[in-house]
């Protein structure tokens, strides 16, 4: 094969595997904008809100672009949403394994950082229905 001809199969195999991102996935982090706000008021980051209904997603964030940007991003029929919110170092890191297999258990884990800046830390993921998480 050409290069070109590579790297076209490269484009639309990656094409693929981004509009498929959720399907068979036990946990996919969903990102948004900067300027998106997801109306979570930080609190322990072991505690994060659960989303499992357009109701319940409406409830929680006030703001539209942001809800059907992570409308558009996940499907709630098949997975639940988890809204990480917490206020610490700049450097902290929210950490997560996928532990055995189906149905797999996800444990978040934090890593504090160890710089005195205090930030707010939102971390949004779409975990699918029967997939067993803790945040400890």
């Amino acid at each position: 094969m050409t290069r070109l001809a590579l790297a076209l199969l490269f484009a639309v195999s990656a094409v693929t595997v981004a509009e498929d991102k959720l399907v068979g996935q036990p946990i996919v982090e969903i990102k948004l904008p900067k300027d998106a706000k997801p109306g979570v008021k930080p609190g322990k980051w072991s505690e994060p809100a659960k989303v499992t209904s357009a109701a319940e997603l409406e409830k929680l964030v006030a703001d539209e672009p942001t809800r059907t940007a992570i409308a558009k991003a996940m499907d709630l029929k098949t997975h639940d949403l988890l809204v990480f919110c917490w206020q610490g170092s700049g450097q902290d890191k929210l950490e997560y394994a996928v532990l055995e297999s189906f149905p797999e258990q996800v444990p978040f884990t934090l890593k504090p950082g160890l710089t005195d800046d205090l930030r707010t830390h939102v971390k949004l993921f779409a975990v699918r229905k029967n997939v067993k998480w803790s945040a400890k």
